[in-house]
């Protein structure tokens, strides 16, 4: 496929309502993702810490530099949330393998998943909707 120089005013409309649409889900997502490590580590983990916090503010720091990506609505923001999102899959999957624990890896690499997709959609039609419009002369 070529690359595309221009597109038209009912393309521009079309990738930004897709943006717009994109852009909500991938806030929605990663305040599931927050929801369900907070629960985990504060409810139902058995780690016996003197500071919780602590660890879950580490575990929760980049999803909070995601929404702060995500609020800016641009292309490049998107592509982080992509690279975070791998990293949340990455710790899924190994969580997932374990007995103990699967029920918080199964949610982690699922959501980071559905995370990962729509954040390469959004930074896909976010590129595209900044493309100029072609002339029609």
């Amino acid at each position: 496929m070529a690359k595309k120089l221009s597109i038209s005013s009912h393309e521009k409309l079309q990738y930004e309502s897709y943006c717009q649409k994109y852009g909500i889900l991938i806030t929605l997502t990663l305040l599931a993702l927050a929801t369900t490590l907070t629960l985990w580590h504060l409810v139902y983990a058995d780690i016996e810490l003197a500071h919780p916090y602590i660890l879950l503010s580490t575990i929760l720091s980049p999803i909070a530099l995601a929404l702060l990506a995500n609020f800016n609505r641009s292309a490049k923001g998107a592509i982080g949330i992509c690279f975070i999102s791998l990293m949340y899959f990455i710790a899924g999957v190994l969580n997932w393998t374990q007995i103990s624990i699967w029920p918080i890896g199964m949610s982690e690499t699922l959501l980071s998943c559905i995370l990962f997709l729509l954040a390469l959609h959004y930074a896909r039609y976010k590129s595209l909707s900044e493309l100029p419009i072609k002339s029609l002369t």
